[in-house]
């Protein structure tokens, strides 16, 4: 089993233990409000999580299966020899990084959030600010790349570390004739407690993470036997308030030394009084079942929608995001807002059926031209227009802003990437005018001095902008009522993030240029990392500084007995009305798939035909990929579906070279034509990283008689034959040169004879089904 994959089911099976295991009255250190915390806790961890993914692509269990190099690594000791060895000197540094993080006041900025829980469980072993994370994640990496551990060791020894910190925050008590012999060595629920005492003194000790033997070292040990713990948590941020998430993250940035904080409520019981929750009404309850039930509807005709969407948040790291947008709208919906949402009355209806008769043809359209953003927007629609229907407008209205939070699960890199690539190259440029460098610009291709630098997709900043954008907005959401204010916050942490990739490239280029030399990937990681925490930092810190709504919660319910009013089938009938649209338009698709002939078998034929042919691998199986000797300096590569509903994967156009890696440098068009007959291709250009060699690519989409250079074009004749039924083949044609363009150069009279044999190569398999 992979490491990581044993980590993340270890961890949950002893989470889940622990958590029962509090649960026993008996084992039971003291009582802890659960709802006030928890979602506090998860959220933060999730949302660390996220913030990882995107500053360290890599986990560090796969950095260091790929070290050769470092101390450990050179004595090559036995197995067992450096497990020991690693264990006793990452619990060694554990110790002294806690320690630091309680000394240095600007390290304790970051992990005074772990501490300002006023109660200890399991979930406060995950509570830990993003900041906190990155830093501590950072040091990690610093220590396997000099110390070259072993993954068999360092895995060894962070499974340890994590079960142990599960355990020693769990609300549980061990008997004493066992902790005491235990504490000698290990720590344990007792001894972790006193370091969660808002008594300085207390807090102050017991750093050890698995081992007590380092507190005992070095003076800073508190023996639980001699010892009372007044409270849990900080002497600070004690209020209800404190608790929510939104003010959890700013509280690195409110917090001053030294500075007067409101009265702390005395007890968990006294928070838990002080905000008592509404009652849910019998309109509420009315409601949320047929609501419930039109979003089943609905979900079950769109689920290949949504397994589509949740598979890009998986595979795309500037969307790994999105997997938070659902826990962060049920953490303000059902909790953040909870009282003020239940202070209303829903009057559900059928207001949100237009909305979803939007979403129906929208989904239409975008299934018929296969463009999956389209199909994305409409599930997000059909959640707006059930809500709708739920709501009813005037509630729905006053809960606007939260509801659009669910449009930022839509992956809209397509339309982005082209703009944020485009304006990296500006900001390089800029830079280079402004500090006087020599430069030039060849597309996507920048020349410094001798350097040269390739903007590819990884180098926009998407995955910043995705997430300082939703970082933007949660915080809005956390601090504001008003849609506009939310949204200009959401803009703010947008530019952040657009300013955020200017400061790293910018700082690659002029540091490349001090140095004489150009830095290698790893580098630019470490300078991804620095930006990035500097970018969340001024964020959180900017979002501290602003003058947060004061909440009021005016109720308008006025009966408590359901009437039987036709409207409330409304969101029944709008999950219906998805589902038998839905389910129509994909059983017409589906007769027509199976009456069509495939564009993959005249592919076959065609291999066939052409002697010296070769297939290409392609990157899934939805197509397939066929290379023809055409010229000695010049490939036909076509690209066929091998189904009705399956996609154009392009990767076989790319330049092949096992030994080099090639990068996209600039996309152009290219027409052609012999007599009145013209046709456009896509043309790419392609450079060799670290050489000036290029390569140039040509390509046109093909829907029986109509060849087109515009992908919608293609998309739209492709769907109409898709429903009517039409036969024909579908594909794309593509010129690879070997070498540069030649002073004549033209191909539309090699597409007219490759598009002759696809016609006959078609007829012929007609024919034959038709015997």
């Amino acid at each position: 089993m992979d490491l990581d994959n044993l980590t993340r089911i270890s961890f949950w099976a002893v989470a889940v233990a622990l958590l029962l295991l509090e649960r026993i009255p008996s084992l039971r250190r003291a009582d802890s409000p659960v709802q006030y915390r928890w979602l506090t806790n998860v959220g933060l961890m999730l949302l660390a999580g996220t913030v990882l993914s995107v500053v360290f692509p890599a986990s560090i269990t796969t950095v260091a299966n790929a070290m050769d190099t470092g101390l450990v690594h050179e004595l090559q000791l036995p197995l067992l020899a450096e497990l020991v060895l690693v264990f006793l000197l990452l619990d060694f540094w554990r110790y002294w990084e806690h320690r630091l993080l309680h000394e240095v006041p600007l390290l304790w900025r970051a992990h005074l959030v772990h501490h300002s829980d006023t109660a200890l469980d399991v979930t406060t072993a995950v509570r830990h600010h993003p900041l906190e994370t990155i830093i501590t994640t950072f040091i990690a990496f610093i220590l396997v790349f000099a110390f070259g551990f072993s993954i068999q060791a360092l895995g060894f020894y962070l499974l340890i570390a994590m079960l142990s910190s599960l355990y020693t925050h769990a609300n549980i008590t061990v008997p004493e004739p066992i902790d005491r012999p235990l504490r000698r060595w290990l720590v344990t629920p007792a001894v972790h407690a006193i370091h969660h005492s808002d008594h300085q003194p207390q807090t102050d000790s017991n750093y050890g993470s698995v081992l007590t033997v380092w507190d005992r070292l070095f003076g800073t040990y508190t023996d639980p036997g001699k010892a009372v713990i007044p409270r849990f948590g900080l002497g600070y941020f004690r209020q209800s308030r404190d608790t929510a998430l939104g003010p959890v993250l700013l509280q690195p940035f409110e917090y001053r030394y030294g500075g007067s904080y409101p009265e702390r409520c005395n007890d968990a019981q006294t928070m838990m009084a002080t905000e008592p929750a509404l009652p849910l009404s019998s309109q509420w309850r009315q409601a949320l079942l047929y609501g419930g039930i039109g979003l089943c509807l609905a979900l079950l005709a769109l689920w290949p929608t949504a397994l589509d969407l949740a598979s890009v948040w998986s595979r795309t790291e500037p969307y790994q995001y999105a997997w938070l947008v659902l826990p962060m709208f049920i953490y303000v919906v059902g909790w953040y807002h909870r009282d003020n949402i239940l202070a209303m009355t829903p009057r559900p209806g059928y207001t949100g059926l237009p909305l979803i008769a939007l979403a129906a043809a929208l989904w239409v359209a975008a299934f018929v031209v296969d463009i999956k953003l389209g199909q994305h927007v409409a599930l997000v629609l059909v959640l707006q227009g059930i809500a709708l229907c739920t709501l009813g407008w005037n509630t729905y209205r006053s809960q606007l802003p939260v509801m659009l939070l669910l449009f930022l699960m839509i992956p809209c890199g397509d339309i982005l990437l082209p703009l944020l690539r485009g304006l990296t190259v500006k900001w390089i440029e800029w830079f280079a005018l402004l500090t006087g460098l020599p430069h030039s610009v060849e597309g996507y291709v920048i020349y410094i001095g001798e350097h040269r630098y390739i903007v590819i997709d990884l180098c926009a900043g998407l995955a910043f902008f995705t997430l300082a954008s939703f970082l933007g907005y949660s915080f809005g959401l956390l601090m504001f009522r008003s849609l506009p204010k939310v949204v200009a916050m959401a803009v703010l942490g947008a530019a952040l993030g657009v300013l955020t990739n200017a400061v790293r490239v910018c700082l690659i280029v002029g540091i490349d240029w001090l140095r004489g030399s150009q830095m290698d990937l790893a580098a630019h990681q470490d300078i991804q990392w620095l930006v990035l925490l500097m970018s969340l930092a001024l964020l959180l810190f900017l979002a501290s500084r602003l003058q947060h709504d004061t909440w009021t919660t005016a109720s308008d319910r006025t009966r408590e007995t359901p009437d039987w009013d036709a409207g409330r089938y409304g969101p029944a009938l709008a999950g219906a009305l998805m589902l038998a649209t839905v389910g129509l338009v994909q059983g017409l698709a589906y007769r027509s798939e199976n009456s069509a002939v495939t564009s993959a078998d005249s592919l076959q034929q065609l291999a066939n035909h052409y002697p010296g042919s070769r297939w290409l691998e392609t990157e899934n199986a939805e197509s397939r990929s066929l290379s023809i000797p055409f010229t000695k300096t010049m490939e036909v590569v076509l690209i066929t579906p091998v189904s009705d509903t399956g996609r154009l994967i392009k990767s076989s156009l790319h330049p092949e070279d096992n030994e080099r890696i090639w990068r996209h440098t600039d996309t152009g068009r290219h027409r052609d034509c012999l007599g009145y007959s013209c046709i456009t291709f896509v043309h790419t250009t392609w450079k060799r990283k670290g050489s000036n060699d290029a390569r140039h690519i040509f390509y046109t989409y093909y829907v029986g008689d109509l060849v087109t250079d515009s992908k919608l074009t293609f998309r739209l004749a492709r769907g109409w034959n898709r429903l009517t039924g039409s036969p024909g083949s579908v594909g794309l044609i593509g010129f690879r040169l070997l070498n540069d363009i030649p002073p004549e150069f033209i191909l539309i009279s090699a597409v007219q004879e490759l598009r002759a044999d696809l016609h006959a190569t078609v007829s012929s398999a007609l024919a034959s089904n038709v015997r």
